[in-house]
């Protein structure tokens, strides 16, 4: 028989039944409670048709839901294919049609998209969702079931067309055994989740299920909802984004969590400001992770997370690092990682391992420094460099010089063709909520050439209202368009 995380899980709900699985406003389940809302997903599945080779498109809220859809297609000998709700109609489209998809669960009042691509009646499901029976548009690849597929994600799209990424279940479990060794997840665990389920999960909510612990869903994002659900269940800690730290940290009623004992930060890099603030109101460090769709969570930053918590730390015990020169100078280096659980195939076109990480290497596209005690610092993607006048920068750094200003919530900085530099710095800029006294463009500029070489000041800045960022919340470096100069 082959491997399947459903065993897992189902191995974890009998050995822990009355064990909390899932904690939430709408949600209390044990972890048999858990069980038997994935059984019933599963037996609607069956009746519909689902089964080994079938492709199950999950186009549903982060939730307890979520959780029993996934399962329940791996319980049918299915494959889960996120289809993120926080897309446009055009980009779920194309998901349905670069992949060979059977089924897609969805609530009915959200489920527009499908028109046209149904082929039968809804399968109503629990928690106010339905099965929508979809025409496949294409034939899985040669060698796609042979993978024993968990998954097809699509990548975020931060610096290139999105690439369906196909991950096993061996696979899946791999990652999360060598995260496992950093952040030590057991049932004593209760895991304040902030993040959308589509795009953080093989890792994530897989591992904390495979190890006992339980999902606290607060009720919004919202920095009194996650603290108040923090406090009423106990979390033992907090995976979200710098966003959501940064929030917390400036929470009025931000009192201590008694019971945190790690802060994880992914999807963006965290500043160093955020951190400081956060470990003085809470006296925990934050711990910034990297996570790679096509390799796992391959640096959690326990160890340097005091001193550093804007680097990403050593790489994992499981995993190997080599870097190459990045040729964007100052000793920068190009990430390249080899170890368990990398990516097993492309999607479309089809492209197996050997393929895409040849020798066992997978080239990450990250530039980082890395400090003589080992800790690595990530500067940027190699994609994202800045040349002006042949000096070449990141805008990360830029960025982080910006959004250090007392007014400022956040930034994005880019390059824009110039006739005289060859590019110049533009800077887009979402200012603090009920910042007394707003900065101007020229302050900010004024800011930034008081810390910066001068061809790193930008030329332009611009006030929007919100970032360009993907659906994991990671921000695209391209011009923004709109908001006052």
């Amino acid at each position: 028989m082959r491997f399947n995380l459903d065993g897992v899980f189902r191995q974890t709900a009998r050995l822990r039944p009355t064990r909390p699985a899932v904690l939430g406003p709408a949600d209390a389940l044990s972890y048999a409670g858990l069980d038997d809302l994935i059984d019933r997903f599963a037996a609607k599945f069956s009746w519909a048709g689902v089964g080994p080779g079938a492709c199950v498109g999950v186009h549903a809220p982060s939730g307890a839901a979520y959780i029993a859809a996934t399962y329940a297609a791996w319980r049918c000998g299915a494959c889960a294919v996120p289809v993120p709700a926080e897309l446009a109609a055009p980009e779920k489209d194309r998901i349905l049609r670069s992949v060979a998809i059977d089924f897609v669960v969805s609530p009915p009042k959200t489920a527009g998209f499908l028109a046209g691509h149904r082929t039968g009646d809804a399968v109503e499901l629990p928690h106010a969702l339905a099965a929508y029976p979809v025409r496949r548009l294409r034939e899985p690849p040669p060698g796609f079931a042979a993978l024993n597929p968990a998954f097809v994600r699509f990548t975020s799209g931060t610096t290139s067309a999105a690439k369906g990424v196909v991950l096993s279940h061996e696979t899946i479990r791999d990652r999360v055994r060598a995260a496992n060794e950093v952040l030590h997840v057991g049932p004593d665990d209760r895991v304040v989740w902030l993040l959308s389920m589509a795009y953080h999960f093989a890792v994530t909510v897989v591992g904390y299920l495979s190890h006992g612990a339980a999902v606290i869903l607060p009720a919004n994002n919202f920095a009194d909802a996650i603290l108040a659900a923090a406090r009423a269940h106990r979390g033992t800690m907090i995976y979200g984004s710098p966003a959501h730290y940064g929030w917390l940290a400036a929470a009025p009623s931000a009192a201590p969590l008694p019971d945190l004992r790690l802060a994880v930060s992914t999807t963006a890099p965290l500043g160093r400001e955020t951190g400081e603030r956060f470990r003085e109101r809470f006296g925990v460090p934050l711990t910034q992770a990297l996570g790679v769709i096509e390799v796992g969570l391959p640096f959690i930053n326990t160890e340097f997370a005091a001193e550093r918590c804007d680097a990403v730390g050593r790489v994992l015990p499981a995993y190997e690092l080599r870097l190459t020169d990045a040729g964007v100078g100052d000793g920068l280096k190009l990430i390249a990682l080899r170890g368990p659980g990398l990516v097993d195939a492309y999607y479309d076109p089809w492209r197996p391992r050997a393929e895409v990480a040849p020798d066992g290497w997978f080239t990450t596209g990250d530039v980082a420094e890395v400090l003589p005690d080992g800790c690595v610092v990530l500067r940027g993607r190699v994609t994202d460099v800045i040349n002006v006048l042949g000096m070449k920068f990141f805008p990360q750094e830029v960025e982080a010089v910006l959004a250090a200003h007392p007014a400022v919530e956040s930034a994005c900085v880019s390059a824009r063709p110039d006739p005289r530099m060859g590019e110049a710095v533009h800077a887009a800029v979402v200012l603090r909520p009920g910042c007394g006294n707003p900065p101007s463009a020229t302050s900010l500029v004024e800011w930034c050439r008081g810390r910066l070489a001068s061809a790193k000041v930008p030329q332009r800045v611009e006030f929007v209202a919100a970032l360009p960022r993907t659906a994991s919340g990671k921000v695209l470096h391209r011009p923004v368009a709109g908001g006052a100069t």
